[in-house]
């Protein structure tokens, strides 16, 4: 399975948010200097964030874009959701879920087949499963947590 960009984008920005909780609204400008973003592709990946209740906003000179609800409450999987629709099942399906029919039930599909369908459909449902167990809050605390690594001293300059 392959995240799309636009919900690494915004997956991106929210993190951002989330590291963000408590000092107030961050304005897009600013997530997209961040994350060498456009500032204009940032507005719609957070608008239809908005739209769906994930984050909040403030207008404004001080204003900007918040966590409408608290980043352990906001999985993966949703986010995912909200800006792709259902995960793409590698197989061909449409993004619904639905294989494209002649009106025909399964005949003529061989053996082969209905093992990689079943096998799609497991990993498929194992994939989104994952994804709905990781939470915001878990991304931001692994951002957290790399920032407070230590440098890796490997090369050594002498002046």
């Amino acid at each position: 399975m392959k995240l799309s960009t636009r919900s690494i984008y915004g997956m991106r920005a929210l993190v951002e948010l989330g590291l963000s909780v408590g000092r107030g609204p961050v304005s897009a400008s600013l997530i997209a200097k961040q994350q060498d973003l456009s500032v204009a592709y940032l507005e719609q990946l957070l608008h239809r964030l908005k739209l769906e209740g994930i984050v909040s906003s403030v207008r404004g000179p001080k204003g900007g874009y918040y966590l409408a609800k608290d980043p352990e409450q906001i999985s993966v999987g949703e986010i995912v959701r909200v800006l792709d629709g259902q995960l793409p099942m590698p197989n061909g399906k449409s993004k619904n879920g639905h294989r494209p029919s002649d009106g025909r039930r399964s005949r003529g599909v061989s053996q082969a087949q209905r093992i990689a369908q079943a096998v799609y459909r497991c990993v498929h449902e194992r994939l989104t499963q994952s994804l709905d167990e990781v939470a915001l809050g878990d991304l931001c605390e692994e951002v957290r947590a790399q920032a407070e690594a230590p440098l890796d001293h490997r090369y050594v300059f002498h002046i």
